[in-house]
């Protein structure tokens, strides 16, 4: 059984990111059952995808109660696994680990993956931006994480930098990209595009992981940026990601002035069909730049960390980040991705990164498997739990 750490149905990126690694594994002839915590989500989340639940027996002490959950019947019975049956360990956080989240996510998962590789798991870290790190405890943090982990990807240069900064250059550190570009997302039904239309994609982080100064500008910013695509002549709709960013819509609508269509999806693989429809896309959350760009949707991005930069530049338009605020940088590159002829170049250029990432994430997927191929334990059938 493989542990998959780090996603969750609470952000529809590390839901996301989540069906990419079951989609990959589950292609195979033989594939291995994926365990997830607890907090991957509701029942039926977990349910929905398959998923055993990790029994976490130090969360109740030694109880009757982990007594009975600790024959197998039982635990068979109601999809429960415990630590011991976990043969790997796969984490997809996206983004946890680095001084913007303080040292504790960063200990806790170096404390886990030290247990874990005395247990003798195989741990990788699937592609996520990592870093800054310059805090004593972080870095030490950092050091023994990376220790303990038998595969550690980067998913872009900064990151990989940040990394070598504390540990120095290893082998079990490498670089890919995102990987799920391929992922193909579907339209709702029903759903009906309208053309010309950009979706404007907030995000509640740009209001607590930023500085004052910049958590002010940004509403009014993406007021400003709505505005620019009327003036364009084309349609913008707010496209919510994520739940928690519904609290958005009633200021952007109130800084705009005047009422904007609002299009939510709680499935992340409509909600990237959906993207697939646009024009260009304006995003704050960066799996929705992702799904835009993996499709050759052209995009602007404006975030709250060097992740954004790195995936503009990886896209080949490093000038399509932008920081809320710099009303300059909105309107110069707005003209480019929403006016020919420098719309087509733009879109070019992304088509051919793309060819190149996802000949990248094959490549990534390709070192996965020869990590995990000698844990015979992975193919285990159900009934050994």
């Amino acid at each position: 059984m493989i542990l998959l750490h780090g996603t969750g149905t609470h952000n529809k990126g590390a839901e996301l990111m989540a069906i990419a690694v079951l989609q990959h594994f589950r292609a195979k002839p033989n594939p291995p059952e994926f365990v997830v915590p607890a907090q991957f989500g509701p029942f039926r989340d977990r349910a929905k995808y398959g998923l055993w639940t990790l029994l976490a027996e130090k969360r109740f002490g030694r109880s009757k109660l982990v007594a009975s959950l600790a024959h197998r019947s039982f635990r068979k019975k109601y999809g429960l696994a415990a630590e011991e049956n976990i043969a790997a360990v796969i984490d997809a956080s996206g983004f946890a680990f680095g001084d913007q989240h303080g040292p504790r996510p960063t200990q806790l998962m170096a404390r886990n993956c030290r247990r874990w590789k005395r247990q003798g798991k195989k741990i990788i870290l699937l592609p996520q931006a990592f870093g800054p790190f310059t805090t004593p405890a972080i870095r030490t943090a950092c050091r023994e994480l990376v220790e303990n982990c038998d595969l550690v990807f980067a998913r872009e240069e900064e990151s990989y930098r940040h990394l070598v900064d504390v540990v120095g250059e290893r082998a079990n550190i490498k670089i890919a990209p995102d990987f799920t570009p391929l992922v193909q997302g579907i339209l709702p039904e029903g759903f009906q595009p309208r053309n010309g239309t950009v979706f404007v994609v907030p995000n509640m982080r740009m209001l607590d992981k930023t500085d004052r100064s910049l958590a002010e500008r940004y509403i009014p910013f993406l007021a400003e940026a709505i505005k620019g695509v009327i003036n364009h002549d084309l349609n913008a709709s707010l496209l919510i990601h994520t739940p928690e960013d519904r609290a958005l819509v009633g200021p952007i609508q109130n800084a705009c002035g005047f009422q904007i269509d609002v299009v939510e999806e709680s499935c992340p693989l409509r909600l990237k069909g959906i993207l697939g429809t646009a024009y260009a896309v304006i995003s704050s959350r960066f799996h929705a730049l992702v799904g835009a760009l993996s499709q050759n949707v052209p995009a602007l991005a404006v975030g709250w960390s060097h992740k954004y930069d790195q995936l503009m530049r990886e896209h080949g338009c490093p000038e399509a980040a932008v920081q809320a605020g710099d009303q300059n940088g909105l309107t110069a590159i707005m003209g480019q991705i929403l006016k020919e002829p420098t719309r087509s170049t733009i879109i070019d250029r992304i088509r051919e990164a793309n060819d190149r990432i996802r000949q990248e994430i094959d490549a990534m997927w390709s070192a996965v498997d020869e990590v995990l191929a000698p844990v015979q334990s992975l193919v285990r059938p159900t009934s050994a739990v």
